[in-house]
This record gives structure tokens, C-alpha cells and sequence, in this order.
């Protein structure tokens, strides 16, 4: 993966951790059963290890990868909320 692609992939999910982060931490207590509010910001906090991580070249791919699991799990948050 060459280093533009590799920046516009981390801004865009980013982006998308930063604001369902953010979403979440503010509708958390809403809802009965709510999740603790620093949980959801654990999930910003792991991408940003992995951001991290990808500044070596030795783990860029296993930096890549913690990268997307935020992601990961709110698409299926984002899916599992549509579907009911």
C-alpha cells in the first residue's frame, strides 16, 4: 500500500472512529441498559494505537490492522442498529 493510500485511509476511518467515539459517548446514558461512557472511548484510544504503530515500517501492517477493528466493530454496531 503506498503512503497516499495509506493516509486517506487513516483519515477516513479516523473520521469515523473520532465521530461514532464522540456520538456514542453522548447518547450513552440515554438508553436502559447504557455501557459505561469510557468504554465506547476505549475504541477511539485503540485506533489511535494503531495510528500509532503504523509510523514504524516493521508494523505498519499489524498497526493497520488494530486500525480497522474500531471500524470493524462500529459498521457492526451502525448494521446491527438497522436491523431491528
Amino acid at each position: 500500500m503506498n503512503k497516499t493510500m495509506l493516509i486517506v485511509v487513516n483519515v477516513i476511518t479516523g473520521l469515523f472512529v473520532t465521530i461514532s467515539s464522540v456520538l456514542g459517548y453522548g447518547f450513552s446514558g440515554i438508553g436502559e441498559g447504557s455501557t459505561n461512557d469510557l468504554t465506547i472511548l476505549i475504541w477511539l484510544f485503540i485506533w489511535i494505537i494503531g495510528l500509532f504503530l503504523q509510523f514504524k515500517l516493521k508494523t505498519r501492517v499489524i498497526g493497520l490492522i488494530i486500525t480497522l477493528i474500531p471500524v470493524a466493530y462500529f459498521l457492526y454496531v451502525y448494521i446491527a442498529a438497522v436491523m431491528m
